[in-house]
């Protein structure tokens, strides 16, 4: 499981939201590989929740492994979601495996300062 936030960050239009602070880190099955990205190591079932802050209206979505989630997008100067994603392999040493990486976009038009982002992840199964 892992909790990531941030503060008053400016995020340019079709560019991932920087998580500059870890809450929570438990385990090694959802990690932050970097600043703007969760790296997910195990396979099964995640329980994704976003929301955001901002003083005019944002769209947050969740992209995994590049590819935007339709269930997982929100508008507005409040956005959120909630949604599932599933991971179907491990990652391991292997040269032939990777995790599944997430990240959260500024997927509007415009630029967003985001007073408040936060992104949890829990393994569920």
């Amino acid at each position: 499981m892992i909790e990531v936030y941030s503060s008053n960050v400016t995020v340019a239009a079709d560019q991932p939201i920087p998580f500059e602070n870890v809450a929570i880190r438990k385990g090694c099955s959802a990690v932050e590989s970097v600043t703007s990205t969760i790296q997910l190591n195990r396979a099964g079932i995640y329980l994704v929740s976003a929301d955001a802050s901002s003083a005019t209206a944002a769209t947050i979505q969740l992209y995994k492994d590049g590819v935007a989630q339709p269930q997982a997008v929100s508008t507005g100067t409040s956005p959120s979601f909630t949604t599932l994603v599933q991971v179907d392999r491990n990652n391991s040493k292997c040269c032939y495996s990777s995790p599944v990486l997430l990240q959260l976009m500024n997927s509007g038009d415009a630029e967003a300062t985001f007073t408040n982002a936060n992104l949890t992840i829990v393994k569920i199964c």
